[in-house]
């Protein structure tokens, strides 16, 4: 064990995923937040979502994420743990655990977050290990904090380097992340935001949605202009088609209808099953338009799925 970071042995996995964990605090349905007595709380965050939504599809995953050294920190890696998820590279320091409450009420989604959204990016960069030891390494629900998104496109140009896929999920929290056009040129969040590029420049597979298109202020194709030759971007949209842009061109991919019972997490889903499909494949080149539109379209059914269970 590291006693800096409190972390512990690694096991052999296929995906990392990297970014924020923290207690989603869900309300019991129908009832608003505000008339709420009871809260439930479920590990939540992206990384921990994809996660674990890989880990029930039988690909051995890991979290690389930061938590307080306190008892809700360790509650949470316990219970990541026990859901078959590679805790080792899991850290518990001084910046305090997450929490996001949720309401849901006929499929839609409410959230309030308590979040240290600087302190918790800084921890996570300090977390990150020097060698990844797997297969693809995933980040997803990561700020914009200026030297910290450094930390973090080094580190996926490391994974390269050790010959790792790497995957990215925008996942843009409008809360942490600053809309372009509202902040100041020279504001250091705004730097933090153009600072994201240099690790989607890093990635061979960038998923993001509609809304994070929004507020990075820019089209699907400028994004993908921005991403390596070889590189491809999946842009969902909802219960609409999600759009898939690589070397080879642009295709569309609809879902299959469904009546969601707890959006919260689908993306996360979504890019589980996407993940999965590539890993399962043992294809040297992501690239190949036949297999990123498979791995789209298990996206769409582990996402499906994963919607209509509760989990509150």
């Amino acid at each position: 064990m590291d006693h800096k970071t409190r972390q512990t042995r690694i096991e052999p996995t296929e995906v990392v995923c990297v970014g924020e964990a923290l207690w989603d605090l869900h309300a019991p349905e129908g009832i608003p937040l505000e008339r709420a007595k009871l809260l439930r709380r479920v590990p939540g965050g992206g990384a921990v979502n994809t996660a674990t939504a890989l880990a029930r599809l039988g690909v051995p995953s890991g979290l690389c994420a930061a938590l307080g050294d306190d008892a809700l920190g360790r509650g949470l890696k316990d219970e990541v743990a026990a859901a078959g998820v590679d805790v080792g590279r899991l850290a518990l320091g001084a910046a305090r655990t997450g929490l996001m409450f949720v309401a849901i009420a006929r499929g839609e989604a409410r959230f309030v977050g308590y979040r240290q959204g600087e302190l918790e990016a800084r921890a996570l960069a300090a977390a990150l290990p020097a060698r990844w030891q797997t297969r693809v390494v995933h980040f997803t629900g990561i700020a914009p904090v200026r030297g910290a998104i450094g930390a973090l496109a080094r580190a996926a140009a490391g994974a390269r380097r050790e010959g790792c896929a790497v995957s990215v999920d925008v996942n843009a929290r409008p809360r942490m992340w600053p809309r372009a056009g509202r902040v100041a040129p020279h504001a250091g969040a705004d730097v933090g935001v153009r600072g994201c590029f240099r690790l989607f420049a890093q990635a061979d597979l960038v998923k993001c949605s509609t809304g994070d298109l929004d507020v990075l202020g820019m089209t699907a194709r400028a994004l993908r202009e921005r991403l390596r030759p070889e590189a491809t971007l999946v842009v969902t949209d909802g219960a609409r088609a999600t759009l898939v842009l690589g070397p080879e061109g642009e295709r569309a991919v609809a879902p299959r209808p469904v009546r969601p019972l707890d959006p919260t997490g689908a993306g996360d889903a979504f890019c589980a099953g996407m993940l999965a499909s590539l890993v399962w494949e043992e294809q040297p080149r992501w690239a190949d338009p036949a297999l990123l539109l498979r791995a789209v379209a298990r996206g769409h059914d582990v996402a499906r799925a994963w919607v209509r269970r509760k989990r509150g």
